[in-house]
């Protein structure tokens, strides 16, 4: 196990912001915001060899593209399938961050202390009119109210993180919001 050291979390995020910033977009249309990466630091939704346990990724990419995600698990999780869907997301304008850029285990303040640093980054981002879509309730609950507060164009809504059973109402919830923000 890494000890939690400043250095090591350094290079966990720079890890993360390396495979992020590869496909973020020119023009970024519609961020997604997540809670932070994986504890296993193998698995990230922009790493492109991931066997397993990659179910933010699958949901979000079931949802927007629907046919690629058929071929890529029918490929048996084929990177350049990946790297090729990744490229699309890209291509469209999607781009997916993270409340806290290193795994919840590794912090020691809570959660909500990283909201500054967020709004920091979102500034330098992206423009106030670009849609917003919080992964996970107590992202939404942490998130919802600064980021209005602040002019951000942010969805209403609690969408689950997919796991755990909840993919279903995942996809569901996360297909309506994509759908009324794109009419915007």
């Amino acid at each position: 196990m890494m000890e939690n050291s400043s250095l090591d979390i350094q290079y966990i995020k720079a890890r993360y912001a390396k495979a992020r910033n590869r496909y973020k977009p020119r023009q970024i249309r519609m961020v997604f915001i997540g809670e932070g990466p994986p504890d296993n630091l193998d698995r990230y939704f922009y790493f492109a060899d991931v066997k397993k346990h990659d179910s933010l990724f699958l949901e979000i990419m079931g949802v927007l593209y629907p046919e690629q995600k058929k071929q890529y698990l029918a490929s048996r999780r084929d990177t350049v399938l990946k790297e090729e869907i990744l490229e699309r997301f890209q291509e469209d304008g999607y781009w997916i961050i993270s409340l806290s850029e290193v795994p919840c285990s590794l912090l020691e303040e809570p959660l909500e202390s990283y909201l500054p640093d967020l709004l920091e980054r979102l500034e330098k981002q992206i423009d106030k009119n670009t849609p917003i879509i919080l992964i996970k309730s107590n992202i939404y609950d942490i998130c919802y109210a600064p980021l209005v507060a602040n002019g951000y164009q942010v969805y209403n809504e609690r969408i689950p993180y997919p796991g755990s059973g909840q993919q279903g109402v995942f996809r569901e919830k996360f297909s309506r919001a994509v759908a009324l923000l794109r009419e915007e």
